[in-house]
C-alpha cells in the first residue's frame, strides 16, 4: 500500500471514529494489515514520540519481517537509529553507574575506620554465612564453519587459520573449529551454532593468546562425521556446548516473553514451568553434568527494562562458554508456504527446520501472530491433533502434531499447521507463550539444514486440558 491509499485509510477511519487517536488507527491498521510495513512505521513513530523504547522497537521488529515495500527501508532505518540510541543511553548509563561507585567507595575509604580498628564486627553472621553462587568451569569450546566445496586442503587450512585469527579476540581458551562442506543458504565461515555435521572436510584447534595452531586435520574429500573415529572427542564436545545454548536461549526467550505480557521477570525460572494457562515452558533445562551445576544461574535483579532483551544475558549467563559471535535474538518462527517449511530462528541463527503440512486452498492465513496457548495432549477425534498443541489465533488456528505422518509437505488441512508428533514436541519444548509466528507464502527455497541431537522436555498432565474437545482447522 502507497502513502496515499495510507492516508485515505487514516482519513477514512477518523471520519468512522472521531473520538480515536492517531495511536489508535495505527494499532487498527496493522492489524488489518500486518504485512505494509507504513504502519509499523508509523507505530514505531508514535510509541517512539511517547517514549516507549521498547513498544517501539517491536513495531519496527514486524516491520521488518513483513514485504519489502513503501517505507521498508524508512522502518530499517529508524530501528538501527533507535536501537544506536539505546545503546548510548545504556553506556551513558553505566558511566554514570561506575562513577558513583568509584565515589562511593571513596567515600568509604577516606571515612571508614583505621586500619588498626577491627571493622569486621560490624557485618553481621547472615551476611557473612551467604554462599557464593557456584560458577562453571570453562568447558571445550568449538564451532562449526561452512566452507566452499571447491577448496583444496592446502587452501582450507590457509583460510581456516586467518578465520582463526581474525575471530575471537577475547577468547584465552584454546578451541576447536570443525569444517564443514558448504550448506546452502547459509553463509560461508562464520558459525552454525545448531548446524549437526554430517560430512567434515577438517578439524583444527587453536590457541587465541599464542596465536598458534595446535594440531589441524584436512581431507581431500569429505568424510562422514558419525563414523571417523578421530572426531569421537570433538562430537561430545560439540554436543554439550550445543545442548547448553539450546537451554539457556530456551529460558531467555521465555523469560523475554514473560516479560512482555506481565511487565516483570518471574520470581523463580520455575514459574515459567506453570500449569496450563501459564505454561510457558514444560520443564526448566537441567545443565549438562559436566558444567557441575545443580540448575542454571538467574539473576532478575541484573533486569534493565530499557534492554530488556540484552540485559538477559547478565540475568540468565551463558555457563562454561562464550556468548556467540553473533548475539541472540529472541526466538520467533517462520513459516513458508511456499516450500512447506518451518524454521525456528534467533536472529540470523536457524535453530530447527521442519518439513510441514498446511491449508488447502491457502486457507493457512499469512500474517503476524504469537503463540497464545499451548496444549499437552490435545483432545479431538481420533488423535487428529498428535501430542502437542500451540494456539496461535484464537477461531481455530493452531500449530499440532498428527495422527497422518504422510501428510506433511502437502496442502491438506483446513488451515492449521501440522508437524510430525516428534517434531512438533521439539518446538513445543523450545516456543514459549509469546513467542511470535510470521506466516508468508513470499518465494523461499527449501535450504538443507541438519538438525542437532532433538531435545525435548516432557510435558505433563498440568499442561493437559482434557475438559476441553477441540475444533481446530485440522
Amino acid at each position: 500500500m502507497d502513502k496515499v491509499s495510507f492516508l485515505q485509510e487514516k482519513s477514512t477511519f477518523h471520519m468512522k471514529y472521531p473520538d480515536q487517536s492517531d495511536l489508535a488507527f495505527y494499532r487498527w491498521y496493522t492489524t488489518q494489515y500486518p504485512n505494509e510495513a507504513i504502519g509499523w512505521f508509523h507505530l514505531g513513530q508514535e510509541r517512539e514520540a511517547q517514549g516507549n523504547t521498547e513498544q517501539a522497537l517491536e513495531a519496527y521488529r514486524r516491520g521488518l519481517v513483513s514485504k519489502q515495500g513503501p517505507y521498508y527501508n524508512e522502518t530499517r532505518d529508524a530501528y538501527s537509529k533507535l536501537l544506536r540510541e539505546r545503546q548510548r543511553n545504556t553506556l551513558g548509563n553505566r558511566t554514570r553507574l561506575l562513577l558513583a561507585s568509584l565515589l562511593f567507595l571513596y567515600f568509604q575509604f577516606a571515612f571508614s575506620p583505621g586500619l588498626l580498628r577491627d571493622a569486621s564486627s560490624k557485618v553481621t553472621p547472615q551476611a557473612a554465612k551467604q554462599p557464593i553462587p557456584p560458577t562453571a568451569q570453562t568447558q571445550p569450546h568449538v564451532e562449526v564453519i561452512a566452507v566452499p566445496p571447491t577448496l583444496s586442503a592446502r587452501e582450507l587450512s590457509e583460510q581456516v587459520r586467518r578465520y582463526v585469527e581474525s575471530k575471537r579476540p577475547a577468547l584465552t581458551q584454546p578451541y576447536t573449529v570443525i569444517v564443514v562442506p558448504e550448506v546452502p543458504g547459509s553463509p560461508l565461515f562464520r558459525p552454525l551454532l545448531f548446524y549437526q555435521p554430517r560430512e567434515v572436510r577438517g578439524i583444527l584447534r587453536y590457541n587465541p593468546t599464542s596465536r598458534t595452531v595446535l594440531s589441524e586435520k584436512w581431507w581431500d574429500k569429505p568424510v562422514q562425521f558419525e563414523r571417523e573415529p578421530t572426531l569421537a572427542t570433538v562430537k561430545a564436545e560439540l554436543t554439550d556446548e550445543q545442548l547448553t545454548l539450546q537451554h539457556v536461549l530456551i529460558l531467555r526467550n521465555a523469560l523475554y516473553r514473560y516479560y512482555q505480557q506481565t511487565g516483570t521477570l518471574p520470581a523463580q525460572l520455575s514459574d515459567l514451568a506453570g500449569a496450563y494457562p501459564g505454561n510457558y515452558l514444560p520443564q526448566i533445562p537441567v545443565p549438562p553434568k559436566r558444567l557441575l551445576l545443580k540448575s542454571y544461574p538467574y539473576h532478575p535483579k541484573a533486569f534493565s527494562p530499557e534492554s530488556a532483551w540484552d540485559s538477559l544475558r547478565n540475568v540468565l549467563p551463558l555457563p562454561g562458554y562464550p556468548e556467540p559471535v553473533t548475539p541472540f535474538e529472541p526466538l520467533q518462527l517462520h513459516l513458508s508456504t511456499s516450500t512447506h517449511t518451518m524454521k525456528l530462528i534467533s536472529g540470523s541463527h536457524l535453530v530447527r527446520s521442519y518439513p510441514v503440512a498446511i491449508g488447502k486452498n491457502d486457507s493457512t492465513p499469512e500474517g503476524y501472530y504469537t503463540i497464545q496457548q499451548k496444549i499437552n495432549q490435545p483432545r479431538g477425534h481420533d488423535n487428529i491433533y498428535g501430542t502437542r498443541g500451540m494456539v496461535f489465533q484464537e477461531n481455530g488456528y493452531a500449530i499440532h502434531g498428527t495422527n497422518h505422518p504422510e501428510s506433511i509437505g502437502s496442502s491438506v488441512s483446513l488451515g492449521c499447521v501440522r508437524l510430525v508428533n516428534a517434531a512438533v514436541e521439539e518446538l513445543y519444548t523450545f516456543v514459549s507463550l509469546g513467542t511470535e509466528f510470521i506466516i508468508s507464502n513470499a518465494p523461499s527455497k527449501a535450504q538443507p539444514w541438519s538438525n542437532p541431537t532433538p531435545f525435548v522436555l516432557p510435558a505433563g498432565p498440568e499442561e493437559e486440558t482434557p475438559q476441553v474437545i477441540y475444533n481446530w482447522l485440522h
